[in-house]
């Protein structure tokens, strides 16, 4: 979810919330001042009623629908004004309403009257009615307020912060440029910045150091290991014994094992480092057939079964070395950790390539192996570097891979959709 929309969603929230607390303090208000009022009009009536009985209008005649007066015992105290709501027949309305009645006793001369007059009440469904209507009123200018002027406003403050964002996801270490951010009017932007651009700095001097430190290992290793090759190849042929020529051929694989190991970890930091040219729609089908046929003499020799079910055209974008790679390292692994006349099955759909293969029960966790030197099989050419490499051109493109085992029978499998 976006910032901004992030933002929107809790005004809205916080704004309800005050709206309904809100409405509720006015509602308790207004039922208040209201009964208040009515009250003290109904004390003012009452004494008005009283004042004219006190200058000689006789009381029945005063009597109305509104307007009750009763003789009591002039030996009782006088009353003080009560209120209480009561139902009551409404004469304009011509039917009967909820109406406060207020009462009150006079002593006038030598008669003792009790007066109570009516008034109509405001219900509580009126109170309901005009708050909630007042607060959707209120709740509509919010919307409005957030739609043209909260968002706009938030569109123009934020602006700094997304120009930022695109600036960092367009960040690349082979374009060897730090960042520049643009200043704002906004302090804690400006110090996001700089502190992107001092780690912008950081990060390419680090990668250049790593980079130059990688080359030049891959490099000066390579030169002294093929002089060892060179030199292991002279003396086997020449002549010597079975110890001796049991040493030489166990320091030739080492060499050679030395000489995978740093290809491998070589591609695998360009891979991390996303150091190839862009992805191009290629033919996965026509790479996969191409190593099954480099591989063929492989798999007669190991005395393994191959069975194939192919899509004639399967486009992924990818590199097409970087695909070639794949493709021989899940082939190559489906080879080396099977078994004697066991089998292999590959299946390619446009959203799913599967290799199966038999082989001895796992001893740890399938997706330990995905990790670097992790290897099951003590097979002397096996680096542990192979799913490895795999995993990462799968985090590169964006595939999903995985790898499992159940009874005997292994399965790697990558997801392109």
């Amino acid at each position: 979810m976006k910032l901004l929309n992030h933002l929107t969603i809790m005004y809205l929230i916080l704004t309800l919330l005050a709206l309904a607390i809100g409405g509720f303090f006015i509602f308790r208000k207004l039922e208040s001042e209201i009964n208040f009022e009515l009250g003290m009009e109904l004390n003012r009536q009452v004494d008005a009623f009283a004042d004219r009985i006190r200058q000689g209008a006789p009381p029945e005649r005063l009597t109305s629908d509104r307007l009750e007066i009763f003789e009591l015992s002039y030996s009782l105290p006088e009353e003080e004004l009560t209120l209480r709501d009561t139902l009551a027949y409404h004469d304009p309305m011509n039917q009967n309403e909820i109406q406060l009645k207020g009462s009150k006793s006079y002593k006038i001369g030598d008669k003792h009257y009790r007066i109570s007059y009516y008034n109509l009440v405001v219900e509580t469904e009126d109170i309901t009615e005009t708050v909630v209507y007042t607060m959707l009123i209120v709740l509509l200018v919010q919307l409005l307020f957030i739609g043209f002027f909260f968002r706009g406003v938030s569109n123009r403050i934020l602006k700094p912060f997304y120009h930022t964002l695109d600036q960092i996801q367009q960040f690349n270490f082979q374009k060897n440029l730090p960042l520049d951010l643009d200043r704002s009017q906004i302090r804690e932007f400006n110090e996001l910045n700089d502190f992107l651009e001092r780690m912008s700095q950081k990060l390419l001097k680090d990668y250049r150091q790593i980079k130059e430190f990688s080359e030049n290992i891959s490099h000066e290793i390579q030169t002294p290991a093929a002089v060892v090759r060179g030199k292991l190849e002279h003396l086997m042929n020449l002549e010597i014994n079975r110890e001796q020529a049991e040493l030489i051929h166990s320091a030739y694989q080492n060499n050679e094992r030395i000489h995978r190991i740093v290809r491998s970890l070589s591609l695998l930091a360009k891979l991390e480092n996303e150091e190839f040219e862009a992805p191009t729609p290629i033919n996965l089908t026509e790479i996969l057939q191409k190593n099954l046929e480099m591989l063929e003499e492989l798999i007669h020799l190991s005395e393994l079964t191959l069975e194939t079910n192919l899509d004639p055209s399967v486009m992924v974008n990818m590199h097409p070395f970087i695909a070639e790679i794949m493709m021989h390292n899940l082939l190559s692994n489906a080879i080396k950790h099977n078994q004697k006349e066991g089998w292999i099955r590959v299946t390619l759909t446009p959203d799913l390539l599967l290799i199966d293969n038999s082989g001895l029960p796992l001893r740890q966790n399938p997706e330990e192996l995905l990790q670097r030197f992790k290897k099951e099989s003590p097979h002397p050419e096996s680096v542990g570097l192979g799913l490895s490499i795999v995993n990462q051109i799968c985090k590169t493109y964006r595939f999903t891979f995985s790898y499992t085992s159940a009874n005997e029978t292994h399965s790697a499998s990558i997801g392109f959709r």
